[in-house]
């Protein structure tokens, strides 16, 4: 018996395994929701007013999957007041959370620019469950910066500008498990 064949069967199997994080991470957010709270203010200062808006999505849906074999909860937009109104097949990938640092959580960071300006925004928004569903509050961040020689403007610029990107606003929903 040859050990090449055997191997050829097994290294794929162990890869796939290897990527295939637990099923079940994320599960405790599994829910179709409906929001009955939206605020949102234009700094992070604890002084700051939170106003109350229409939620531009008053209905979701969560489901914990695995995306290239990383958990991921994927939120899914609804237009209606019942599960049957979600679109089971489509992710909206900018609220969509995965684990950053071992805490599920919304996370985008982005970058432009033009000669020596360079744009940074970053974005996080953090779940938390409660006993009636949970609720998301969203930190936005941005920072025109000047590049230094050599320096090309790219998103890993963030942690390195972090003291001089401004809040720019914050938003938070409650939202009922339905």
């Amino acid at each position: 018996m040859k050990i090449f064949p055997i191997i050829s069967i097994l290294f794929p199997i162990l890869l796939l395994t290897a990527c295939d994080d637990d099923p079940r991470s994320g599960s405790e957010y599994n829910g179709f929701y409906q929001v009955t709270v939206y605020q949102e203010r234009a700094s992070c200062g604890d002084g700051e007013a939170w106003l109350d808006t229409d939620p531009v999505e008053p209905y979701f849906k969560l489901e914990a999957q695995s995306f290239f074999g990383t958990p991921i909860i994927g939120w899914i937009s609804c237009d209606g007041s019942t599960a049957d109104t979600c679109d089971d097949d489509t992710i909206d990938l900018m609220n969509t959370f995965s684990r950053k640092d071992g805490v599920w959580q919304q996370y985008m960071t982005t970058s432009s620019g033009s000669g020596g300006t360079c744009w940074l925004t970053w974005r996080q928004g953090l779940p938390a469950l409660t006993e009636t569903g949970l609720t998301i509050t969203v930190t936005h961040r941005e920072a025109e910066i000047t590049l230094e020689a050599g320096e090309e403007c790219d998103t890993e610029l963030v942690d390195k500008y972090w003291n001089q990107m401004d809040c720019v606003g914050m938003s938070r929903l409650e939202a009922t498990r339905l």
